[in-house]
């Protein structure tokens, strides 16, 4: 099975697919919308023959184009810089219905390339009234809620939809026309913000809007796409400025302070992550001295990620996670380093990713090593040094043993840990008592907290 290719079920309704059967003769208009973070422009074609006659932007939608009736085999294409297209998914074969209107809505990263064929509603709304639904194309973000507000507080808001799964959509619920700011949060956590308008969107009487969702560069934080359904329908990409960030305090009892996320403190802890804005890092101090952080950038050619040795400036993309390290460096002197976190879904509908971070300050000549249920997921991972991500492909259904070794040493346990699907789990290895050899360590599923 590809990544995410597995289907979320419940809590929703079942997508508005173009149906089978309908008749042959006719036509139907067809748009193509462009939800698909992993291509900048995609175009389609029908069976041999090209549709749109010009690429469609991440974000926008093409105009309706009429396409012939009948079970159809429906490809999504890329320019491939000469003015010629080739195909970016193989042909699927779907039942067009004539005299029906279709959006066409194209997801997932590169390579991984789908889409869905949504019926748009024909019911008209209510007087001074629109019909609003969502349809969450990310198995990235999980289950979410979403609200909509006049004002960013969502004490008083209105709850669109609960614990919408990825790849569905919700039922359309009547508004009030008005406007109105979009909020999308993790299921039943209001301060786990997802995404968030920058400003109100406007609903008019009797619109029909859909709010598509895509994955931000993490993963777990959203962009929206405002797709209004109808001949004249427009689309309004909207993308997400925030980022997400958490602290892990490793400094050997110096009093340390971040703004906004951890209050000065001796204890070595791990925070939630916070929704925080772009750019630098909060100021971080170490015993009333003001920290600088950096970052080691990381670039990705071909599928392989190469990460610089040379530290550069601590800087934050929107979409992105991270988490911000202070530790002692080997002169104990106050660090502040920031990691990229990657909180993208596992390849497999039943894996499980794992990461390991050494910052045993009082032990930094140790490289360390973790396993889950003896299969190595780690290995030899120096001080101040996070490992790559390993997946493996055991079943939620399994209690596991994870462990944390120094050698042949097992110095943490996690046992009879429920390997939740599409979890990933982070391993902070924050001390090491030098008389029992036992770690002080976080273990922690990374989505939401």
């Amino acid at each position: 099975m590809k990544k995410r290719e597995f289907l979320a079920m419940g809590g929703a309704v079942p997508l508005m697919l173009a149906g089978c059967g309908g008749s042959s003769s006719g036509s139907a208009p067809v748009r193509l919308v462009n939800a698909s973070v992993g291509y900048s422009h995609l175009g389609y074609m029908v069976e041999s023959t090209q549709i749109t006659a010009a690429d469609v932007a991440y974000g926008a939608a093409g105009p309706f184009q009429n396409v012939q009736a009948g079970a159809v085999g429906v490809t999504l294409t890329v320019s491939n810089g000469s003015g010629a297209n080739s195909a970016a998914t193989t042909a699927q074969t779907r039942t067009i219905n004539k005299d029906t209107r279709y959006s066409l809505v194209a997801y997932g990263y590169a390579d991984l390339l789908k889409f869905v064929l949504l019926t748009e509603s024909t019911t008209t709304p209510d007087a001074g009234k629109a019909n609003v639904n969502v349809l969450n194309t990310s198995v990235d973000i999980g289950a979410v809620d979403i609200y909509l507000s006049a004002t960013k507080d969502l004490s008083v808001s209105t709850q669109l939809v609960s614990g919408l799964p990825a790849v569905q959509q919700s039922a359309f619920a009547p508004m009030l026309a008005g406007s109105y700011y979009v909020t999308v949060t993790g299921n039943k956590d209001l301060t786990d913000i997802r995404f968030q308008s920058p400003a109100p969107v406007v609903l008019t009487a009797l619109q029909v809007m859909t709010i598509i969702l895509t994955p931000g560069a993490s993963g777990t934080l959203a962009n929206a796409i405002l797709l209004t359904q109808g001949t004249a329908g427009t689309s309004t990409y909207l993308p997400n400025t925030t980022a997400r960030l958490r602290v892990v305090n490793s400094t050997a009892s110096q009093p340390t302070a971040v703004a906004g996320l951890l209050s000065s403190t001796t204890i070595a802890q791990q925070t939630n992550y916070a929704v925080v804005s772009t750019g630098a890092p909060p100021a971080v101090t170490v015993s009333g001295a003001t920290v600088t952080p950096f970052m080691y950038a990381t670039t990705t050619t071909g599928g392989v990620t190469t990460t610089s040795t040379t530290p550069s400036a601590a800087v934050m993309s929107a979409g992105g996670d991270y988490t911000l390290l202070v530790y002692l460096d080997g002169s104990n002197a106050p660090v502040a380093q920031l990691i990229q976190d990657n909180n993208t879904a596992p390849v497999l509908a039943q894996g499980v990713k794992f990461r390991l971070v050494n910052l045993a300050v009082n032990a930094q000549s140790l490289q360390l090593s973790m396993s889950v249920n003896s299969i190595n997921v780690a290995s030899l991972i120096p001080y101040a040094t996070a490992s790559d991500y390993t997946e493996l492909s055991t079943p939620q259904s399994v209690n596991s043993l994870v462990e944390v070794l120094n050698g042949p040493d097992v110095i943490a346990t996690h046992g009879d840990h429920v390997l939740v699907l599409g979890n990933i789990f982070t391993d902070f290895v924050l001390s090491v008592d030098p008389t029992t050899g036992i770690a002080k360590d976080f273990f922690r599923a990374a989505s939401g907290n």
